[in-house]
């Protein structure tokens, strides 16, 4: 038996792979497991929960990860200030600079948004969390707790690839603030039940199914 764990997308969606080195990456349709799961402990922490042992429970527990509703994928050039980069050519700026670039993003207006759906035997330990969470990724927009009630998933639809966990993740080597740069991640694939019902040259009109 099965919970969904519904979000309401409340900002545009934009969510790329992890392991993407240019800045034309396309958007998933939905966060990865290894997303959703971060999500979750940073709700930990929101709710006073040791994330540390949050994490020993939740890197054994099978997320899977759905939109609901539909939207509309579009395609923009936008201006993104981030830190310089680790080259040295950005060594004499000033602490705290940001640099200005045009970057291709395409974002998901949402008219729905993401569900999750766990086992309903894990819900009692992770429902602490669950108000907490509010942003995929860490530019993959924002959402707000909409349900939580006993569903199954969709069956089929296109096949993704993603990370989630790894068996021996650890809060230690989630966390940024070691400085750690090797994450505990594993390539899963995970399915979407979509279908394009429109679109142009910039834009696809997506229905998800239920």
């Amino acid at each position: 038996m099965m919970t969904r764990i519904r979000y309401l997308a409340t900002t545009p969606f934009s969510f790329r792979r992890e392991q993407a080195t240019t800045k034309f990456a396309a958007t998933y349709p939905c966060p990865t497991p290894y997303a959703a799961k971060v999500a979750l402990v940073v709700g930990a922490i929101r709710a006073g929960l040791s994330p540390e042992e949050f994490v020993k429970k939740l890197r054994k527990v099978k997320v899977q990860i759905h939109p609901w509703g539909e939207g509309v994928i579009n395609t923009h050039m936008v201006k993104h200030y981030e830190v310089p980069r680790s080259d040295g050519s950005g060594r004499d700026l000033p602490p705290g600079y940001l640099s200005s670039t045009v970057v291709f993003r395409e974002f998901l207006y949402f008219d729905g948004g993401v569900d999750l759906f766990v086992p309903t035997e894990e819900l009692e330990w992770l429902q602490p969390a669950l108000p907490g969470v509010n942003c995929f990724g860490k530019q993959g927009s924002f959402f707000s707790l909409y349900s939580v009630e006993e569903a199954e998933p969709p069956e089929g639809g296109i096949s993704f690839t993603g990370s989630d966990f790894k068996s021996n993740a650890t809060w230690q080597k989630i966390s940024n603030f070691q400085g750690v740069t090797n994450k505990p991640r594993e390539e899963v694939a995970f399915k979407v039940n979509m279908q394009i019902s429109g679109g142009g040259q910039n834009y696809a009109h997506i229905t998800f199914g239920s």
